[in-house]
């Protein structure tokens, strides 16, 4: 094993640089070997994301999601169709 990270066979693979059946042998021979102790595994050179920087409220577009809007509308044509069955169950009985 010529000192590949899991990371970097992943990559080859994608890349198309070695087939699956190479890829999947380098794999677990690299995972047996880290579980072993025969590889010493380098730590994570991880970089935090930037903050994002914030925009105006000026420049910044709402848009409104209508979807949400419809369990309202669904709910008040429901009220609405009560109200009515009631006012006309209410006539016909008097």
């Amino acid at each position: 094993m010529d000192n590949k990270s899991l990371s970097q066979l992943t990559k080859d693979y994608s890349a198309g640089e070695i087939g699956e059946r190479e890829y999947r042998e380098m794999r677990s021979k690299l995972i047996q070997e880290i579980v072993s102790g025969n590889v010493v595994l380098e730590k994570n050179k991880y970089t935090k994301p930037s903050a994002p920087v914030k925009k105006s409220r000026k420049k910044t577009r709402v848009i409104i999601n209508l979807q949400n809007k419809r369990p309202l509308a669904i709910a008040i044509c429901v009220l609405c169709i009560i109200v009515i069955i009631l006012i006309i169950g209410i006539l016909a009985f008097q």
